[in-house]
């Protein structure tokens, strides 16, 4: 049986592109714009709740993004969809990119050390160590 938070998510993903949630991986067949919406709503899914489950669920699809594609658009769709002044959403993007694309990490880090959000900089001292 499907989760719940699972079919909330696939739900607004396709309303977006119409099977577009089984097939992640071929994201970057997509036109860009279509593409980037879908990237932005998991990105949302992935970083906004405060439910557990839905990140997860959220960030176990960006997963089966295509890697290359992801690393090419990743930082230009979260200056849309991710408010890197509030502290949940930074650290559950940090918690994303540590897992999904390591690489982007001093990317990140470099978004939030000069925030003005005192939390921000203090999640950024704390990420420089994993």
């Amino acid at each position: 049986m499907i989760d719940i938070y699972e079919k909330r998510i696939i739900n607004d993903i396709e309303t977006i592109q119409e099977g577009c949630c089984y097939n992640l991986v071929n994201i970057d067949k997509s036109p860009k714009e279509i593409a980037y919406q879908i990237l932005q709503k998991l990105l949302e899914w992935a970083c906004q709740p405060q439910n557990m489950t839905a990140i997860a669920i959220a960030r176990k699809k960006i997963r089966e993004i295509n890697k290359d594609w992801l690393n090419e658009n990743f930082l230009e769709v979260i200056e849309d969809c991710i408010d890197l002044s509030d502290e949940w959403e930074y650290r559950r993007l940090l918690e994303l990119v540590v897992d999904v694309l390591p690489e982007m990490k001093g990317h990140i880090l470099e978004l939030g050390i000069d925030s003005e959000n005192e939390e921000i900089r203090e999640i950024v001292e704390d990420y420089k160590e994993i």
